[in-house]
């Protein structure tokens, strides 16, 4: 194997993030994969570009980002140990591998339709991710099939790989925190992909800089102090990218609108079969064009050329939640139900308190939307060691900015709600009377004011 592998031509790719990138043989191998190349057509930041116009950055970049990151920082933190060249090559191709597939079992516009994959099949993506990498499941698409023989001609244990990915990996704890950690390549490549295509700039990450202050202490990824500055920054401007850019209103207001087409389509007329194997195109255009519902076709439409979205007429501030709101959440649906049908509850309420069609309004709990897709917001396990060895918590080592990051929420939308311009008058006054004090509605009549939650 060495030797063909020393024969082979070396393979670069120019990334705008990372600058050259020169490919492992297995990375090669693997970008070359049907299930890898299926990510040219799945945006990244899915219908993000509606707000931010260059937001068109496709998850296969952000792949070959991640790999090649998991690859470098495995290489950084291994030159502090004594593992031997062999294993190190061996660890560095396992990180290499779950770097560029962890995203492979994406659905169409990426986290957007991922609700619609849990409610049918009861799992998430990840799931599917680690079914592909083993050979459990075999996407639908000529050509696919072939990642674990690639993985296993590489000395890769499939099985390895898919419990990095998922979260489950029983080897060393450092290689999976690299991949699904605090502090991961997975992070380290999307917020700077994020801020390169959306043209916002909420800090700068100090890439090398927290990369060179990684080791490996008891099997466990920890941070020299000094870096801890770097660290700070880096959370601070995930925090900031949620709040302004992933949760960003109209945003939600289209992914809302999509998923809803979507669930109409797939769910209740049992169009699309397989959707989620599909690509975002394929999905939207058949949504506008051959979907049986005119409705569907109608909302299609909109979300592809911009056209009517619906507004946002009333939110509740989960920064500023008092007892009433409190009391009236509450009370919308029960604890065993899923929020999407405390949404479509409170969503029927609404269209029968305003009188028109619960199509055209939207009932959006965007915290629910973090918890889907970005579980690590509610952990905080990083460490850092000083120069006598002792661990440090950053709990302890900067309590006032732990505290803040505890409190800190990464949209201040509890429940939003919003509806077709034509009727947004009518839903307000629903809201109003229905919510009575737990809501105000953002733009009284008349227009230009702002409201309570503004």
């Amino acid at each position: 194997m060495e030797d063909q592998q020393a024969a082979r031509k070396v393979m670069y790719i120019r990334d705008p993030v990372h600058g050259s990138i020169r490919l492992s043989p297995v990375q090669e191998d693997l970008i070359k994969t049907v299930e890898v190349q299926r990510l040219s057509f799945i945006h990244q930041l899915g219908t993000t570009f509606q707000s931010y116009p260059g937001a068109h950055g496709m998850r296969l970049s952000h792949a070959l980002g991640v790999s090649y990151l998991a690859g470098l920082i495995g290489e950084q933190i291994l030159e502090w140990t004594d593992t031997p060249k062999s294993l190190r090559d061996e660890l560095l191709r396992l990180l290499q591998a779950a770097g560029m597939l962890h995203d492979i079992g994406h659905t169409p516009w990426s986290h957007t339709l991922e609700p619609l994959y849990l409610e049918i099949y009861g799992k998430d993506h990840m799931d599917l991710v680690a079914d592909i990498i083993t050979g459990r499941t075999t996407f639908d698409i000529r050509g696919a099939g072939g990642i674990p023989s690639i993985l296993e001609s590489h000395g890769v244990d499939p099985d390895a790989v898919a419990d990095l990915v998922c979260s489950r990996f029983q080897g060393p704890r450092y290689l999976q925190q690299l991949i699904f950690g605090e502090v991961d390549a997975d992070m380290l490549d999307y917020l700077q992909r994020d801020f390169y295509f959306t043209g916002v700039a909420f800090g700068h990450i100090e890439m090398d800089r927290i990369i060179s202050t990684m080791r490996i202490l008891d099997d466990s990824l920890v941070f020299l102090t000094k870096g801890h500055e770097a660290i700070r920054d880096f959370l601070f401007a995930r925090l900031q990218m949620y709040a302004t850019v992933y949760l960003h209103r109209k945003t939600r207001i289209v992914d809302m609108m999509l998923l809803a087409a979507s669930r109409r389509s797939i769910l209740e007329l049992g169009e699309i079969p397989g959707f989620y194997l599909m690509t975002d195109d394929q999905v939207l255009s058949y949504l506008a064009c051959q979907s049986q519902d005119p409705w569907v076709r109608e909302m299609a439409w909109r979300v592809k050329y911009r056209q009517n979205l619906f507004v946002q007429v009333f939110r509740i501030d989960a920064a500023h939640l008092d007892d009433s709101e409190i009391s009236f959440l509450n009370t919308i649906g029960s604890e065993e139900q899923t929020p999407a049908e405390r949404a479509s509850a409170l969503t029927k309420s609404l269209s029968e308190t305003a009188g028109v069609d619960s199509r055209y309004i939207l009932v959006d709990m965007p915290l629910e939307a973090v918890r889907i897709s970005e579980e690590r917001f509610t952990r905080l396990g990083i460490r850092y060691v000083d120069r006598s060895g002792a661990i440090i918590p950053i709990e302890e080592l900067d309590p006032a900015f732990s505290q803040y990051l505890a409190m800190a929420r990464p949209n201040r939308n509890f429940l939003t709600v919003c509806c077709c311009p034509s009727i947004g008058e009518k839903v307000r006054k629903a809201c109003e009377d229905l919510f009575q004090i737990a809501a105000m509605p953002l733009f009284p009549k008349g227009g230009g004011g702002k409201g309570r939650f503004s």
